[in-house]
C-alpha cells in the first residue's frame, strides 16, 4: 500500500490490524532494512493480540519505495515519518500513537521528537544510532571517505543497493545528538551489550546527558541485529511489555 507523503514520492506502507483497534504503533527499520523486518514482524504478532495496531513503512530508496538516492536524505526521512503519522490520525482518528523503531529509524525518531511537539504514548527504540554519522563512517561505508565526497555519491546497502547521496553525510554530521538534542522524554532503549555497530556506551552516555527519564534495558551478549537464538525474542518481550503498560 501506498500513501502520499510530503515530498516528492509516495510512501510504502503495510498495516497490522487486529479486530480491535485500541492503539496504533508505528514501526520503522535501519539503514538498509525495510518494513518487512523480522523484528516488525514478531512485534505486529504478539501487538495485535493486544488489540494495538502496527503500522510499518519504508524509508526513501529501502524496501518497496522508489525514491530516487538523491531524495534519501534525513530531512525527508523526518517528512516520511511525519507522513505516515497524518495518515494515521486520518484513517484512526483519537487512537493513541506510538513508535518502535529501529537504529537508524530510531536516530530519526529522536530528531523528529527534537523539532516539534512529542505527541507519542509510547517511546521504543530498539539499538539506536545515536552517534549516525560514526556508524555511517565506521560500519556501513565501503570504500574512501574522500572517493565519497568527490564523486558526490556511493553504492551501499545490504539485500537492495542503495545510491546514497553526499549530502545525506552531510546531514548526518551536522545532525549529531549529543550537540542538538534538547529534550527529555519518557523513553526505553534495548540494546545488546556486544552491539558491534551501535555502540551501547552511546546509548547510556545520551540517558545520562541528555535524555535521563529515558531507560535502558540489556540483552546480554547481543550484537547490533540480535540474531542469536531468543535475543531478538527478548527484545520484543520487553518491548511488548513495555507498550502495553503506558
Amino acid at each position: 500500500m501506498l500513501i502520499e507523503g510530503k515530498n516528492n514520492y509516495k510512501i510504502p506502507i503495510k498495516e497490522f490490524k487486529p479486530n480491535k483497534i485500541e492503539k496504533i504503533i508505528i514501526a520503522s527499520h535501519g539503514f538498509g532494512g525495510d518494513k518487512e523486518s523480522s523484528a516488525i514482524e514478531l512485534l505486529a504478532q504478539k501487538l495485535v493480540k493486544e488489540n494495538i495496531m502496527v503500522i510499518a513503512f519504508d524509508f526513501p530508496t529501502h524496501g518497496e519505495s522508489t525514491a530516487k538516492g538523491e531524495e534519501y536524505l534525513v530531512e525527508n526521512c523526518i517528512n516520511d515519518l511525519i507522513s505516515v503519522e497524518e495518515y494515521v490520525e486520518k484513517n484512526y482518528p483519537e487512537k493513541p500513537i506510538g513508535i518502535f523503531a529501529t537504529s537508524f529509524g530510531a536516530y530519526i525518531t529522536l530528531l523528529k521528537i527534537n523539532k516539534y511537539t512529542n505527541n507519542y504514548f509510547s517511546i521504543v527504540l530498539r539499538a539506536p544510532a545515536i552517534c549516525m554519522d560514526e556508524i555511517f563512517e565506521n560500519s556501513i561505508m565501503r570504500e574512501d571517505m574522500s572517493a565519497f565526497k568527490d564523486r558526490g555519491y556511493t553504492i551501499l546497502g545490504y539485500e537492495k543497493e542503495m545510491r546514497v547521496s553526499y549530502k545525506y553525510y552531510e546531514e548526518l554530521k551536522n545532525n549529531k545528538l549529543f550537540e542538538i538534542y534538547n529534550k527529555n522524554e519518557d523513553l526505553l532503549i534495548i540494546q545488546g551489550t556486544e552491539d558491534d555497530m551501535a555502540p551501547i556506551d552511546d546509548s547510556i552516555r545520551f540517558i545520562k546527558e541528555k535524555n535521563p527519564k529515558g531507560k535502558i534495558e540489556k540483552i546480554i551478549g547481543a550484537d547490533h541485529r540480535m540474531k542469536k537464538e531468543g535475543e531478538l525474542e527478548k527484545a520484543i518481550n520487553i518491548a511488548v511489555e513495555y507498550i502495553n503498560g503506558r
